[in-house]
């Protein structure tokens, strides 16, 4: 290192901050974040030359300027010390005739006369002739065309980008992933809102899977193609990870080479797929954040595991129920039914329930503890018109307008992430003015290993260990973002990028806690299935949906008082199984007095009558 970077500290004890490591530097300075302290560089003894060749800049990651810091002589600069700070010794193997500066442990690139950015490596590049090097920076960092120019597909068939399109680095893992597609400048919410690309005049869907090591991959491609009314609007993303020997997305038995009328071959050009080696796997929070990554500016996008079924005409069926809700806002969500007796042999649905997304409660260890959802209840609608509100959204089935995906896309620094990640979208989904339903009528089904043969033995992304990642400090980041962490020292939590990341300005953090009566200091949730499975959240809710039909207006519900609403609606339920639990008393059948006990216990009749619940209790005990 040509410079060492030291900090100051309020008694002018210096620290070396130097690191040949982007991270380790990064983590001294969390050390010392939130502090407005002097930066000093000093020159140890080296050749003239080397010192002369070495440029050292320090910029804020959202912001154009930056503070250049000769070589030639020892600076002072006064800079706040934030995650958002990062610095870097640009050595003379880059050769860029332009300005450097670092963000989020990348080196970026703007050219002087365009507001173009674009990646080069963190690393020092093979040494080459001056000229060539310096040619060959300059042609990929101004070829990159902007990030609302990015096509179909994002990744080419051959598993590479488009060099003209360029790739991301992602922090911590350091994978090469396509870039994010973004609106153009200066687009507003509003137009955002209703953007969407088309084919022969009609919306897209972005399909996005994450399969990990997954034999059923090409067969929900295949049954997403087959099944749909409009599969020339389908476009699928899927990030296959993969070790030799597996069955991969595009895998199939009979190659397109022999029989180029299956789906898969006769849409090959709207399916692209983000091959990973799965030994590098750090879990789904990764995996989709990727698929995330993969999106094109489509009309809607859905996400879904990788061993589901589609039932026939699903494309139309599903829009149509988005369309029913009549608010853009609307992402129809839930954990899927399994597709054990779902299908009649046409591939028609044999359901008449659905699952409802109502049943969550906290698990894990402090300080990062989190909300969890649990088995969710199915059963037949209390809605029949539309889709029907709920308060959570499920990573297992999501459908919505693209934009939910610009705004909330998966966080890429939270690696081995198994549990957690769907309350923290709900809630970064719910404070950019989101609103959750359950479909109306089921489209897809998922085959639970639990209840396949052919599932038994199905992988899972643990068994790589997570190398030298520590997922304790992914679920402090997941909990303090979505404000469940209230208690967590800011200094033990990664606050990188929580302007992509973090939550939106439509609606308060504080307000869901408030109206789904969850205490994120005490770390306690109420059952809210009574309440949302009735339809009284949806009834309570749906009339103040915004005129213009972007978003349930909270602003109204602010007072809303659903602890009460849920205790009047249960005690009216007290007079019905206070018969329910005497029928199961006097029949004695094990199942009856179970299901009346449990009953009795989640609407609070066991605190209004114990005497008759207690008796209840005895009698099954007897029947032990």
């Amino acid at each position: 290192a040509v410079f060492k970077v030291f900090i100051l500290d309020d008694d002018n004890i210096s620290t070396d901050i130097s690191s040949g490591s982007f991270a380790d530097m990064e983590e001294n300075i969390h050390k010392i974040k939130n502090k407005i302290i002097p930066i000093k560089l000093i020159k140890p003894p080296v050749p003239p030359k080397a010192s002369a060749d070495t440029r050292v800049f320090v910029s804020h990651k959202d912001q154009e300027k930056y503070h250049h810091i000769d070589s030639k002589a020892a600076d002072e600069l006064k800079v706040p010390i934030t995650a958002e700070w990062l610095y870097i010794r640009s050595s003379k193997d880059y050769q860029i005739e332009s300005r450097d500066f670092v963000t989020e442990n990348q080196i970026l690139v703007a050219h002087n006369d365009q507001n173009i950015r674009s990646t080069i490596p963190s690393t020092p590049v093979p040494k080459q002739t001056e000229s060539e090097n310096s040619s060959k920076n300059k042609l990929s960092s101004s070829s990159h065309v902007p990030a609302y120019e990015l096509k179909w597909p994002p990744v080419q068939p051959d598993g590479s980008v488009a060099p003209e399109e360029g790739e991301d680095t992602m922090p911590l893992i350091g994978l090469k992933v396509p870039r994010f597609w973004e609106a153009p400048p200066g687009t507003t919410d509003a137009e955002l809102n209703v953007m969407g690309s088309k084919v022969n005049g009609e919306e897209t869907i972005f399909l996005m899977i994450a399969s990990y090591r997954d034999f059923q991959c090409r067969e929900t491609i295949t049954s997403a193609f087959s099944r749909a009314d409009h599969p020339e609007r389908l476009f699928v993303g899927a990030v296959d990870q993969t070790v030799p020997g597996d069955v991969g997305c595009l895998d199939l038995e009979v190659p397109c080479e022999q029989d180029d009328s299956q789906p898969i071959c006769r849409y090959r050009s709207q399916i692209s797929v983000y091959h990973m080696d799965a030994k590098y796997a750090t879990g789904p929070v990764t995996a989709r954040h990727v698929g995330d990554r993969m999106y094109r500016g489509e009309s809607f996008v859905m996400q879904m595991d990788a061993h589901c079924q589609f039932v026939r005409h699903w494309d139309s069926k599903i829009i149509q129920q988005w369309r029913a809700t009549n608010n853009h806002m609307a992402v129809l969500s839930s954990y899927l039914t399994d597709v054990q007796g779902s299908f009649t042999p046409e591939g028609d649905s044999t359901r008449n329930t659905r699952p409802i997304m109502c049943n969550s409660d906290y698990e894990g260890a402090m300080p990062a503890r989190y909300l969890r959802h649990g088995a969710q209840p199915e059963c037949e609608p209390e809605v029949l018109d539309m889709p029907q509100l709920q308060p959570f959204w499920a990573a297992g089935f999501s459908f919505s307008r693209g934009h939910f995906k610009v705004r909330v896309p998966y966080d890429a620094y939270q690696p081995m992430v198994f549990q957690g990640e769907e309350i923290a979208i709900g809630i970064r989904g719910f404070t950019y003015g989101y609103d959750f339903y359950a479909p109306r009528d089921s489209v897809v089904f998922h085959e639970y290993a639990v209840n396949s043969k052919r599932r038994h033995q199905v992988h899972m992304f643990w068994e790589n260990a997570g190398g030298s990642f520590d997922e304790r400090k992914s679920y402090k980041r997941g909990t303090a973002v979505i404000g469940m962490a209230p208690g967590l020292d800011p200094k033990e939590w990664d606050h990188s990028e929580l302007d992509r990341y973090g939550v939106g300005k439509v609606r308060d953090v504080s307000l869901f806690y408030k109206i789904f009566l969850i205490d994120a200091v005490q770390r306690k949730a109420v059952q809210l299935c009574p309440f949302v499975k009735s339809g009284l959240m949806h009834r309570s809710f749906q009339p103040f949906l915004k005129s213009d039909g972007f978003g349930i207006d909270y602003t109204q519900l602010e007072n809303f008082d659903t602890k009460s609403v849920l205790e009047a609606h249960l005690i009216k339920q007290h007079p019905e199984w206070e018969k329910r639990l005497k029928l199961a008393i006097e029949s004695r059948r094990r199942g009856e007095l179970q299901e009346a006990i449990n009953t009795a216990e989640r609407i609070g009749l066991d605190k209004k009558n114990p005497d008759l619940v207690n008796s209840a209790r005895d009698v099954l005990m007897s029947l032990s």
